[in-house]
């Protein structure tokens, strides 16, 4: 993350199925390029580059939602978690009252999406840096 390219994705991974313009969490442009079932766990891949064509995320959307109890298998138990809320202008930012909890392994890079009960995951992000902004941002509108 963060040094890698589109070229060293191709090269990896093959040709993508897809790709469409992106605004990530934190507001700014990019790229997103898909590879369908060629996750670790049969879902697809979703490559996310910045405006200059750099990897700054990668996110498997699992097929089926992963329990905890395996993901702490497979990772181990030194999992953080961490708060975050999602503002009226859709801003992502870190909030210790959030209602939306990430699990994170710091160390690897990785950070997980609960599915819609909250407890499994449904995708695996490995990023260069966690997601969000550090407080709540200016909502855009003013409202």
């Amino acid at each position: 993350m963060g040094s890698s390219n589109r070229a060293d994705a191709v090269h990896v991974l093959g040709e993508p199925d897809a790709h469409r313009r992106i605004r990530s969490m934190d507001g700014n442009a990019g790229e997103e390029v898909v590879y369908k079932a060629e996750g670790d766990h049969k879902g697809d891949l979703a490559v996310s580059l910045d405006r200059s064509g750099v990897i700054v995320e990668i996110r498997e959307s699992l097929p089926v939602a992963i329990p905890r109890s395996r993901i702490y298998k497979e990772l181990g138990r030194d999992a953080v978690t961490a708060h975050y809320t999602r503002d009226r202008c859709g801003s992502f930012y870190r909030d210790p009252n959030g209602q939306i909890e990430l699990t994170f392994y710091p160390a690897r890079g990785i950070y997980l999406w609960p599915d819609q009960y909250g407890y499994d995951f449904a995708a695996i992000y490995y990023a260069a840096r966690p997601p969000g902004a550090d407080r709540p941002p200016r909502c855009a509108s003013g409202k």
